[in-house]
């Protein structure tokens, strides 16, 4: 769904900072950034191409977007979508952001006022210690779930 408030926070942002190399996803939204490149959907290595070599990713507050910036070390910056504004179909968002909001690297902005300032921060934080992240479910966990499945 169109997240037109999130592209236009971010272009805004983009103005005033004319010396860093932007590229956003812009989906099915009305609003053409002006102020940054943008691409209407990206094919899938060409997107991880474009994470790895960023410096921070904005996103929305999406599980996959959170793995993905963990996976390559990236600070996030996150804007829940909002059911009442027709970006999403429930509210889960602000829940997800909510509980993201407290991780290494995960920085939230729960409006689009907000979105600058989390920017800023997460450009200087810069990279950051991802643990022990793991993509894939333990093993013991998958022998669980097998044993479950075959009874």
């Amino acid at each position: 769904m169109p997240f037109n408030r999130f592209i236009r926070a971010v272009d805004n942002w983009a103005r005033g900072h004319p010396d860093h190399d932007i590229l956003a996803q812009i989906g099915d939204g009305d609003y053409i950034p002006s102020h940054m490149r943008w691409a209407r959907l990206l094919p899938r290595s060409e997107y991880r191409k474009a994470v790895e070599k960023s410096d921070i990713i904005v996103a929305h507050a999406g599980m996959g977007s959170y793995f993905t910036a963990i996976e390559v070390g990236k600070p996030i910056v996150m804007l829940p979508r909002h059911a009442s504004m027709k970006e999403h179909t429930t509210n889960h968002q602000l829940h997800t952001a909510q509980w993201l909001g407290s991780k290494p690297g995960v920085h939230v902005a729960m409006t689009e006022v907000e979105l600058a300032g989390a920017i800023d921060k997460a450009l200087a934080q810069g990279t950051f210690d991802t643990g022990e992240f793991c993509s894939h479910a333990p093993e013991p966990f998958l022998q669980k779930i097998r044993q479950f499945l075959v009874q």
